[in-house]
């Protein structure tokens, strides 16, 4: 809000704001202060007037147990309720109240029946039996008695003749008058409460005062600004009749002292606020002269006037020294600009444009109808150059690379601005070239490659690079800037796939590209989905020993949205390639779980299969989710048997190693998956966690007709036998290769000889039909 003031009324009302603070501040201080002492003066008095009330009780009690004694041991008054004289006895509790001032006196016999009674205040015989049954029944000599909001304090004493004949009990009633003497001894005011009812007190207009009196604490804080006219504290008087003391200290005094106080000090706040106002009207006139000086010079620099001539005014020092400061601002901002936006346009090493530049400089050309090359540069292997020749050598290296980037340009046209250079990873360039037609395309492509790949000298050394160039054209690979990016990308990714020099991009590639993105986002929501379009096959196992099937591969499967089956090498793959394998193993595991405990409650006794990535097994969760998941579904670790391939094994050896070899202790079987196609390495094999074989189909689909299958085939299972290993052949599709494998005495055969990839249910169906074929 001051900001919108002019300078001499912030300064105005900066020093009066600052004077209220003082002064709030000051105030308040003292104000809890004074209210602290206050507090804890109360505190004492609160104290001292409870010691006070005690000690009036207990000599009152004192009182009246003499006068009671010199009652009940009177002869007459005995013989009198011996023989149940009621006049001589209503005489003499008279005579003897009287004497003794009492408010209340009672004769009941042991039962607690009223025998006679003197009040000086109107009660009902009834109102008195009941009261007293209760009284009587106590050990306590000294009670309290409430009757018609009246407070008795009551003496009860048995009158024995010898033996006790029935009690005598003298009362006093707390009045008003004796609650005032207790005020003059405290100098606090006593309210009497019954039941949260105030039935008499020292306050001489209770009833008007009855709000004030809260037993609610009262803090500090409440001393200040409560508009209470008293300070109460709770003390007990007697629990059994509900009767309970209030006492009170007026807070009017202290509220005086306090507004007060707040009054003198805001009318010597309020005239210090005169006087530093004046002042500071004074002081800042000096101030914003020069000030709007300033803003007027600033306002020049921003409609871009950066050049300010010399000084000609009288300024302060500070501010003289300010004005030089703006003089060579202007300058400075335009550097900055200048830099700030290369910065942002072009990438800090090479010195070309960055991607998003690059974007925009095609969309400019598209704009202007001209035919555009691009072409997308990647050196092969880069990070192994890095590795061996050092990062700041590599940067040597792309920095001559851009710098040929920029001579083709300018050999391809005089005008420079034809045509443009970027670096958008950290060994991939795009360079950006005007064309007339498609015949300069081939011509440019051969001449960008002989240029980029002369040889390249760092420290004196020759090095030559390989590169693989992809290119697109505007026109015949699409109009807008993002697409001819994506696939100029594509291309150059498909040669360095092809292991080709330079790549042109072909239709229909950009589609398959999108088709997997797609692919990849459907599998994401099938994996997730509780109706999930993925399904599980299983494939048996025969057992050649024995011809059982003790064995089962859980296959997934996935009919798409449009009702095509997807081939699951394909989605498989894809899911590696996008992070969907964790999440698609987890699927598998859970539902091989849950079909397997629905199969152990029917007593089908089957180990299954289930396949692994490398990624799964290296996932820091996967085997706290394995092992929680089979103990859910009351699945053995035995009951199933964990695959990889040799090169899921050979990433990440010592994790693998170490995480295999601990599922094994567990109780599940290890098999290597697709033996014998992969990265074989019998150094390896001697060394890891392996229960199992499981020989690649390539070798067992022509088994009975191709003799180096067979001499593979059997040597493999000797292998496998010697290393302590079960073996499996996959890929069974005839009677004669399934004879082959069990007279080379392998374990387990699996094949659509044996039978086809088949669902749960029917799987069933055909175990207990099976019969062996061979």
């Amino acid at each position: 809000m001051l900001t919108r003031l002019s300078i001499r009324s912030q300064v105005a009302w900066l020093s009066a704001l600052l004077i209220v603070i003082t002064a709030i501040t000051l105030t308040t201080s003292y104000a809890f202060r004074t209210a602290q002492l206050t507090e804890k003066q109360i505190e004492r008095q609160m104290r001292y007037a409870q010691n006070v009330l005690t000690e009036y009780l207990s000599s009152q009690e004192q009182l009246l147990v003499t006068a009671t004694r010199v009652l009940t041991a009177d002869f007459g008054f005995k013989q009198a309720i011996a023989t149940r004289d009621k006049n001589t006895i209503e005489s003499v509790l008279l005579n003897h109240g009287e004497r003794i001032n009492a408010d209340l006196m009672v004769m009941v016999d042991l039962q607690g029946e009223l025998i006679s009674i003197s009040a000086k205040q109107k009660v009902t015989n009834a109102q008195v039996t009941e009261k007293v049954k209760k009284l009587i029944s106590s050990s306590n000599l000294t009670q309290f008695l409430v009757l018609n909001n009246r407070i008795y304090q009551l003496i009860i004493l048995p009158v024995k003749a010898p033996r006790e004949i029935g009690y005598a009990i003298v009362g006093f009633q707390l009045s008003k008058a004796s609650l005032v003497n207790l005020k003059n001894l405290t100098s606090l005011d006593i309210t009497l409460v019954v039941k949260e009812q105030n039935i008499v007190s020292s306050i001489s207009d209770l009833e008007n005062d009855s709000n004030d009196l809260s037993i609610a604490p009262i803090t500090t804080l409440d001393l200040l600004i409560s508009k209470t006219n008293y300070f109460n504290k709770k003390v007990p008087f007697d629990e059994n009749a509900g009767i309970s003391a209030l006492l009170s200290t007026s807070l009017k005094e202290v509220h005086e002292e306090f507004n007060q106080l707040i009054s003198s000090i805001l009318f010597i706040a309020l005239l210090i606020i005169l006087i530093s106002m004046f002042l500071s009207r004074l002081l800042s006139k000096g101030i914003s002269t020069p000030l709007n000086y300033l803003m007027k010079l600033t306002a020049r620099i921003s409609r871009g006037e950066l050049k300010i001539e010399k000084n000609e005014h009288r300024l302060p020092t500070e501010f003289n020294e300010l004005y030089y400061a703006f003089s060579t601002m202007g300058e400075a901002i335009s550097h900055r600009e200048k830099e700030i936006k290369f910065q942002a346009e072009h990438d800090h090493l090479t010195g070309l444009y960055n991607r998003q530049m690059l974007l925009n400089i095609i969309d400019k050309c598209i704009s202007a109808h001209a035919n555009l090359l691009l072409a997308s540069i990647n050196i092969k292997g880069f990070n192994q150059i890095n590795d061996t020749i050092g990062p700041e050598n590599g940067d040597v290296i792309l920095k001559e690379l851009a710098k040929r980037l920029q001579d083709s340009i300018n050999a391809h046209h005089e005008n420079i601005n034809l045509g443009a250079a970027g670096r958008i990873d950290s060994d991939e360039f795009i360079l950006v070239l005007a064309i007339a037609d498609l015949k300069e395309i081939e011509p440019e492509l051969l001449s960008l490659h002989d240029r980029l790949t002369q040889a390249y000298w760092v420290d004196d050394i020759k090095m030559n690079l390989e590169l693989h160039i992809g290119s697109v054209n505007s026109i015949m690979h699409g109009k807008t800037p993002e697409l001819l990016m994506r696939r100029v990308i594509m291309a150059m990714r498909s040669a360095t796939k092809e292991q080709k020099a330079i790549r042109q991009y072909e239709d229909g590639e950009d589609e398959a590209y999108l088709e997997k993105i797609q692919m990849i986002e459907e599998l994401r929501m099938a994996i997730h989905s509780e109706n999930s379009p993925l399904f599980l096959n299983y494939q048996p196992k025969l057992n050649l020993s024995n011809n059982k099937i003790e064995k089962a591969e859980a296959l997934i499967r996935w009919i798409n949205k449009a009702g095509n089956f997807v081939n699951p090498e394909h989605f498989v793959s894809l899911a590696e390639k996008s992070g969907l394998i964790v999440s698609l193993t987890h699927w598998v595991i859970k539902n091989v779980a849950m079909q397997m405990e629905k199969w152990n409650e029917i007593g089908l006794s089957i180990r299954v299969s289930v396949n692994l990535s490398a990624q799964d097994i290296q996932h820091p969760e996967f085997v706290d989710y394995l092992l929680s998941t089979i103990e859910k579904y009351n699945v053995s670790p035995n009951q199933l048997t964990l695959e990889l391939t040799e090169r899921d094994l050979a990433e990440n050896e010592e994790i693998v190693i170490e995480r295999l070899s601990h599922l094994q202790t567990l109780g599940f079987q290890i098999s290597v998956d697709d033996y014998g196609i992969g990265q074989s390495s019998l150094s390896k094999l001697k060394t890891l966690p392996v229960d199992e074989l499981k020989i690649d189909k390539c070798f067992i689909l022509s088994l009975e007709a191709c003799p180096k299958d067979q001499d593979i085939v059997s040597s493999t299972i000797s292998l496998g036998h010697k290393l302590n290993m079960q073996v499996v052949a996959e890929g069974v599709e005839n009677k004669e290769s399934l004879a082959l494998l069990a007279s080379y005495g392998c374990e387990y055969a699996q094949g659509y000889y044996i039978s086809r990839p088949i669902d749960a249910d029917t799987f069933v169906e055909w175990y207990k039909n099976y019969v062996p074929n061979y």
